[in-house]
């Protein structure tokens, strides 16, 4: 490259910009004449901290924010975009520490809109200065709601779609918008969903055939509707095959068969089910008769219980008799032996009845002698009915436990006569019974199955006819749909290829001696440079990183002069050359990439550029503003010592 200014005409055709007519799939013209102006610009930028707003203005076709390191360039890039409802960028610690909001006003086919994030509450509240209309969304609704991203995108004039291959979201159009700083010398979109981006490029750059789509989607289902009914009619003939091939006459001839058998089995079935009812009342009485024996066990076994409960008073009542007679007994015979040391007592002499004790004359002794012996006789006429009370009570209890005995004999014996009488009379019958009712059912389920065949028969035949049915209307709906695909791939190519014949204006001027061909994938949309993708050219950050800035800018090119492109013609590029190395042949290439910037700009579109480099002095509708770490984007920043 020779060093020379890139002027905008270099960038048109003939000195007007090429508009390219994409009104009809296969049509590829070039309108001459001015391109259409954006509908999205960024006006300003504030932020409230302490309660104070400040900012700065972005209202120019080329603004540039000549910021170096610690100005807070990607610091104020990202919270533009996060006012809108972006989710992906990520807020610096300045902005969630100090700034209580953060305000983005834009000029939009609508009027003058300010969004105004708050920080805490993560939502963003919309109004239009011009009528007055205001919105306020969550950035991350919980209940399904509208998020603020999905109005952002309203307002830029591109839907927000939810498809079941992809959605179009703030996101995922953010990177074809705002080149961040962080992903300028990597491969393009590396943080979004590939299904979302590419959904989103349909949209955007105005490829989306939905009537191609809706057709593909028929004929899809028309495809899986015939394949679903001739698999259901082979398993049909399958199982048909499993049955012998059975004639409409066969299956009369089994449906009369089963019919009858079943009926029998009825029939079988009420005859048991009667003789059952007439045994189940003899049985009755007979379990009623065991239920009486039972009751007189328990009856005889209560008054078995009461009567030995009774001899326990008895065997007390004797044991104290015999006490009595024991100690009368005692009291006749007289002492023998001294009370106190036990020692026998010798035997004294003397006139008179003596006492038995110390010897000496005692004339009562007869009268307490007869007195003891009286005694002794009571004690054993006592002990002797004790002993027989005892005695006639012990034989009534023995009778009420034999009494018991004999009736428990007399409920096993009843109870094992209702119980023979069920296995006997009872138990056969409710087997035959159940026999009967499986042999109705077996009889029923085969009934069933022959008039299912007689079905499977007509099935078949409406199987066959539907089948060809389904074929014409797959096969129509294919063709109708490989037309329509047709024209939507050629509406695609063409499209492709003005993207790349723009790409390749542009990004060929950047380091022509290293750049041969760049095109534009017509099945990605991604750009490749020498016949070969960013990934592939990862090890070369120098051509990743024109690329991102030359892609971005065919973007805004693309908004301003291709009609179906739903792109507003803005782009943000935070940093673009931090890539390209230092050196001369750094500097000679961000030089040639700062010309081409300059040349794309237009009173028709709106670049907003932070680096630190210096554009050509002979931009025309340039406006610059200088920041540093003394000279902060953010005006009344509060200083990192304040925080502490």
């Amino acid at each position: 490259m020779d060093g020379r200014p890139i002027s905008r005409n270099t960038l048109r055709s003939s000195g007007t910009l090429r508009r390219f007519d994409c009104s009809r799939p296969g049509a590829a013209r070039v309108i001459d004449g001015d391109g259409m102006p954006g509908t999205f610009v960024f006006l300003k930028e504030e932020f409230q901290i302490d309660g104070v707003w400040g900012g700065i203005d972005l209202d120019a076709s080329l603004r540039q924010l000549r910021a170096g390191i610690g100005s807070g360039g990607s610091t104020v890039s990202e919270a533009a975009f996060a006012a809108l409802g972006a989710t992906t960028v990520e807020l610096s610690p300045v902005i969630v520490e100090q700034c209580e909001a953060v305000r983005t006003v834009a000029r939009t086919a609508t009027g003058v809109w300010t969004a105004t994030l708050d920080i805490a509450s993560r939502e963003v509240t919309f109004l239009n200065e011009d009528t007055g209309q205001f919105e306020t969304l969550a950035v991350r609704p919980e209940a399904g709601e509208q998020p603020a991203g999905s109005f952002s995108l309203e307002l830029m004039g591109i839907p927000a779609l939810e498809t079941p291959r992809g959605n179009v979201t703030i996101d995922s159009v953010l990177v074809l918008l705002y080149l961040q700083q962080h992903q300028a010398g990597r491969e393009l979109f590396g943080s979004v969903n590939a299904q979302d981006l590419q959904v989103t490029f349909e949209v955007c750059f105005g490829v989306l055939d939905e009537e191609a789509a809706r057709l593909k989607a028929e004929a899809k289902a028309a495809r899986s509707k015939e394949t679903r009914t001739k698999t259901a009619l082979r398993k049909a003939i399958e199982q048909r095959l499993e049955y012998g091939l059975p004639t409409p006459f066969d299956l009369d001839m089994q449906q009369e068969t089963y019919s009858k058998t079943a009926d029998r089995w009825v029939a079988e079935r009420l005859q048991l089910a009667d003789a059952i009812d007439q045994h189940r009342g003899v049985l009755t009485a007979r379990e009623k008769e065991a239920a009486a024996g039972r009751k007189a066990v328990a009856d005889a076994g209560a008054a078995a219980d009461r009567a030995q409960q009774a001899l326990a008073p008895l065997y007390e009542r004797r044991a104290l008799a015999r006490h009595v007679q024991a100690d009368a007994e005692a009291a006749v015979r007289g002492r023998t032996h001294c009370p106190d040391c036990e020692q026998p007592l010798h035997g004294l002499s003397g006139p008179g009845p003596l006492c038995p004790l110390c010897r000496q004359p005692d004339p009562g002794l007869p009268a307490r002698q007869a007195a003891r012996h009286e005694a002794v006789r009571k004690a054993k006429a006592a002990s002797a009915a004790a002993e027989k009370d005892l005695r006639d009570l012990q034989q009534a209890a023995q009778k009420t436990v034999e009494t018991r005995r004999t009736a428990e004999r007399e409920a096993e014996r009843l109870a094992g006569r209702a119980e023979a009488y069920r296995a006997k009379e009872i138990t056969p019958r409710e087997k035959a019974l159940s026999q009967a009712a499986a042999a109705e059912a077996e009889a029923r389920a085969r009934l069933a199955e022959v008039k299912d065949r007689r079905k499977e028969l007509v099935r078949i035949g409406e199987l066959e006819k539907l089948a060809v049915s389904l074929s014409k209307r797959a096969e129509e709906a294919a063709k109708e749909w490989a037309a329509a695909e047709g024209d939507s791939q050629e509406h695609r190519l063409q499209t492709a290829k003005w993207l790349s014949q723009i790409f390749s204006d542009l990004v060929i001027p950047m380091a022509p001696d290293k750049i041969r061909t760049a095109v534009i994938d017509p099945k990605t949309f991604a750009p490749k440079i020498n016949n070969r993708s960013l990934k592939q050219l990862a090890r070369s950050a120098g051509l990743v990183s024109l690329a991102h800035t030359a892609y971005h800018l065919m973007c805004l090119e693309a908004a301003r002069t291709m009609p179906l492109v739903r792109l507003p013609a803005t782009q943000w590029l935070d940093a673009p050359f931090d890539g390209l190395g230092g050196g001369p042949e750094g500097e000679h290439l961000v030089n040639a990439a700062l010309q081409v910037c300059a040349a794309t700009a237009g009173d028709d579109a709106q670049i907003i550029l932070t680096t630190p480099q210096a554009l050509p002095a002979s931009t025309i509708g340039l406006l610059v503003t200088e920041h540093d770490s003394t000279r902060p984007l953010i005006p009344h920043a509060r200083a990192e010592s304040e925080e502490a």
